[in-house]
C-alpha cells in the first residue's frame, strides 16, 4: 500500500508526468506500426527492412523501458538536487590534506594548530606549477560557478 496518496498522483498525474503518458502512447503504436511495415516489405523482398523489421521492436522496448525510469527517478536524489542534499563536504583541497585531529588526545580545537598544519601542507608542494594549478584552483573556487550570466573572463594558458 501506498505510503502517501499525494506522491502516488504527484508521480502519475503531474503535469511532467502526463507529458511522458502522452509521449508513449504516441511512440508505441508508432514502433509497432513501423514494425509490421518494415515485416510487409521485407516479406516483398526487401532486404535492409530484415534489420528494420528488428530495430523497431528494439525501440519500442526502449520506450517502455525510459517511460518507466523516467517515471520513477526521484529527481531530488539524483543530480544536481541529489548532490545539494547530500551532507557538505569540506570546502577546499587544502582541507581534505589536513592531518585528523581526531585521534590527538586534544581537549579543544585549535585554530591556530589548524592553520599551522595548512601551512605545512602548503609547503609539502615542491612543484610551481603545481602550487600554481592549485592557486588556480582555489581561486575558481572563491568566485563560484562559470554560468552564461557570468563568464570566466580571463582564461590562464601555459606557456609552450
Amino acid at each position: 500500500m501506498p505510503d502517501n496518496i499525494a506522491d502516488v498522483r504527484e508521480r502519475w498525474l503531474s503535469r511532467r508526468a502526463i507529458f511522458l503518458h502522452l509521449g508513449f502512447l504516441l511512440s508505441l503504436p508508432l514502433c509497432i506500426a513501423a514494425t509490421w511495415w518494415q515485416i510487409t516489405r521485407a516479406e516483398e523482398g526487401n532486404d535492409l527492412s530484415y534489420v528494420y523489421s528488428v530495430m523497431w521492436p528494439v525501440f519500442a522496448v526502449l520506450t517502455v523501458y525510459f517511460w518507466w525510469m523516467l517515471l520513477h527517478t526521484d529527481y531530488d536524489a539524483v543530480g544536481l538536487k541529489g548532490m545539494q542534499h547530500q551532507a557538505p563536504s569540506s570546502s577546499s583541497p587544502i582541507e581534505d590534506l589536513e592531518p585528523s585531529h581526531h585521534d590527538a588526545p586534544v581537549a579543544q580545537h585549535d585554530p591556530a594548530a589548524a592553520e599551522h598544519d595548512r601551512v605545512a601542507v602548503a609547503s609539502h608542494i615542491d612543484d610551481p606549477e603545481l602550487a600554481a594549478y592549485n592557486d588556480r584552483l582555489a581561486a575558481l573556487a572563491a568566485s563560484g560557478a562559470k554560468t552564461w550570466r557570468k563568464p570566466e573572463t580571463h582564461v590562464a594558458r601555459r606557456a609552450r
